[in-house]
């Protein structure tokens, strides 16, 4: 494997993960401005699927034997990721905090290790055994905020339980992405997962719409807030992990989800006026020294 694309794909997860730490903070922005969880969902969708369509048309009629044979994975990881998984993560933020959402990543390296092994057979050295375990550790030292006192303090609520819904069906995006056959466009897979995935939202749109007498982003800030989410934590990230994907595969890329609460946590100092702790300096360098025991090979 070229070291240079190894590097390349470490990039992407980077601004993935910094992206999508944003993305928590904007959901629980959404929720004090009261913009509905499924409606953010559905109008972020259609700003990736109108920026995308001009990139994605010719591609995709020259090409449509070769969807037409997939068809079903194509569907089953729409379903995953963009119905499933950001919709239920704002539902989540209406509920939960920013911090309890950001635990919630932490089992998705195992998770997709785990799954890893039971469909391709994967392996997992002792080293990157490690540095899942030093990486989790991370985790737990921000969330505890430096003291295993402080756990008696976590209140966990529904929100919680969205939230781990959503990291499981992201793990499982994540390791089904290896299905995908190579010969399929990123850029218009990338538009049928969320325009499949917005057909699969609709419905719910429309029953949320009408129970709160509200079908348009007439919320301030809402279309400011949804050109962010759809811009960022979902066309470029979703682009950077799908490549990253592709590079890497699935167990170590999945170990970068680490990173989402430090960068949440950085949003929150930086617009939010929290303090920087020492604790949240720990944590990162056992999240990162984590990260470098799995990329590195032994």
């Amino acid at each position: 494997m070229d070291k240079s694309k190894n590097y390349l794909a470490y990039i992407y997860l980077i601004c993935a993960t910094a992206l999508w730490g944003g993305n928590i903070v904007g959901a629980k922005i959404a929720s004090i401005i009261m913009l509905e969880p499924i409606k953010l969902s559905f109008y972020r969708n259609l700003v990736v699927i109108f920026i995308l369509l001009p990139f994605a048309f010719n591609k995709l009629i020259t090409n449509q034997e070769i969807y037409k044979k997939n068809w079903k994975i194509i569907i089953l990881l729409s379903l995953l990721s963009v119905s499933i998984f950001n919709t239920f993560m704002n539902i989540a933020l209406t509920t939960t905090s920013v911090i309890s959402s950001s635990l919630m990543p932490a089992f998705a390296p195992t998770l997709i290790i785990l799954l890893s092994f039971l469909i391709y057979s994967s392996t997992i050295t002792i080293l990157q055994s490690l540095g899942v375990v030093v990486s989790f550790f991370g985790f737990i030292t921000i969330v505890l905020r430096g003291s295993i006192v402080n756990l008696s303090q976590l209140d966990f609520v529904t929100g919680d339980l969205w939230m781990l819904a959503a990291v499981i069906c992201w793990a499982i995006y994540s390791v089904l992405l290896k299905k995908i056959p190579k010969e399929l466009d990123s850029i218009v897979f990338l538009f049928l997962i969320f325009f499949i995935g917005n057909l699969i939202i609709i419905p719910f749109y429309i029953l949320e719409s009408t129970i709160y007498n509200s079908f348009s982003l007439n919320e301030n800030y809402g279309m400011i807030l949804v050109l962010y989410v759809g811009i960022g934590p979902a066309l470029i990230s979703y682009l950077f992990w799908i490549k990253s994907v592709t590079i890497i595969g699935a167990s170590t890329s999945g170990l970068f989800l680490n990173l989402i609460p430090i960068f949440s946590g950085f949003i929150s100092i930086m617009f939010l006026s929290e303090i920087l702790e020492i604790y949240h300096i720990i944590g990162a360098i056992l999240i990162f020294t984590g990260i470098y025991l799995v990329t590195k090979k032994s």
